[in-house]
């Protein structure tokens, strides 16, 4: 009898703020396709801004330089920092996140298509997504059921749940965002080309296939 396997899970951390995250989600997408029955891909959050302070103008400064490296990749032309210096910046990304977690519920194509919502909506046009306001223009626009999205979105378990999968992420050596966990066993940290994210996937499928023990101890970190 031939054995079934299951996809290889990739557990893909991330910010809706982090311009590096919307620039390897448009890397990604083409391997989500290629790779559909290989591998899974989960995205989880991993809030960059955990507590609901405001930025200090060190902080302004570092995400606007962030943003005008990002620029400078080829899906990162339309890019804008005008979410950090038109004087309503973001205080937390919790907000944001828990925005997913709740469209989710929905199906995971909804929370998918909220988050490409998001980003661009600050990314590329300025826009402080943390509101709840604004959370909630825009998922009303892409049809959700909102009776359901507000009732997740403001549930006091969903932003708790937000938080301890931002300490188990950096339980498992999470840094910083866009971070792959590949198979529960080997990590990917920080933007890379399409082809390298290919290797990657590719090379970690063949040693999941021939060690078949979860338990092995070799890892690949960039």
């Amino acid at each position: 009898m031939n054995r079934v396997h299951k996809p290889l899970q990739i557990l893909v951390y991330q910010d809706v703020l982090c311009a590096w995250c919307f620039i390897a989600d448009q890397r990604l997408e083409p391997l989500r396709k290629e790779f559909a029955g290989l591998v899974s891909f989960r995205y989880r959050p991993y809030p960059l801004r955990v507590e609901e302070t405001p930025p200090s103008d060190k902080e302004v400064r570092e995400w606007v330089d962030e943003i005008d490296r990002a620029r400078k990749e080829p899906e990162g032309a339309r890019l804008s920092n005008a979410l950090w210096t038109t004087g309503d910046p973001p205080r937390s990304s919790i907000s944001a996140l828990a925005a997913l977690e709740a469209a989710k519920l929905q199906g995971t194509d909804r929370r998918d298509t909220l988050a490409r919502s998001l980003q661009r909506a600050a990314l590329e046009s300025g826009v402080n997504v943390t509101r709840t306001d604004v959370v909630f223009e825009l998922a009303s626009a892409l049809k959700l059921d909102m009776n359901r999205f507000t009732a997740a979105y403001e549930a006091p378990q969903t932003r708790r749940l937000i938080r301890e999968e931002h300490t188990l992420a950096a339980d498992r050596g999470v840094k910083g965002v866009p971070t792959l966990v590949i198979g529960g066993r080997w990590m990917i940290s920080g933007l890379k080309e399409t082809a390298e994210y290919r290797e990657h996937i590719l090379r970690c499928l063949e040693k999941s296939s021939l060690s078949g023990s979860p338990g092995a101890s070799d890892r690949i970190v960039h």
